[in-house]
């Protein structure tokens, strides 16, 4: 499976363990390109970090992504406007859990139809999991899978 035009994905990245992963929302605008949301943990303080990029599927220790839902063309700058109000300095923020926020906020928006946001979570990790291996021999390319959390 390839990136969708429209899909919104949860991009998991590689850290130095199996069950411990970098979190970043994805939306796939244009054939060839997307916005990717996330935050960075720079010197013990989280920074946002929201562009536009050609080169998702080739990004350092990508896992991979997993979508989340398919947005209609005329919710896109609503999709990069609630992305981008996800407080990012709050006490215990992390990407995970900035993500996980972003999800909810694009639930309550009627964007993304998850009505488990745990058991989301909890099909990330098991996502990331399986792509621990592939990812440090770095297979190419990358799996796009479907969520079966989420409907699309």
């Amino acid at each position: 499976m390839s990136l969708q035009t429209g899909g919104l994905y949860i991009m998991l990245f590689a850290r130095a363990t199996p069950n411990d992963y970098h979190w970043a929302l994805y939306h796939h605008t244009q054939p060839t390109k997307g916005t990717k949301w996330h935050i960075k943990n720079i010197c013990d303080s989280w920074m946002t970090d929201h562009n536009v990029t050609s080169s998702a599927a080739k990004e350092f220790l990508l896992m991979g992504f997993l979508r989340i839902a398919n947005v209609q063309p005329d919710r896109a700058e609503e999709v990069d406007q609630l992305a981008r109000s996800i407080p990012h300095t709050t006490a215990g923020v992390t990407c995970r859990t900035w993500v996980l926020d972003a999800v909810r906020k694009l639930v309550a928006a009627g964007i993304v139809q998850c009505n488990d946001i745990d058991g989301l979570e909890a099909e990330a990790k098991a996502f990331g999991y399986s792509q621990f291996d592939d990812t440090n021999a770095n297979k190419q390319p990358r799996p796009v899978v479907d969520s079966k959390v989420c409907a699309l």
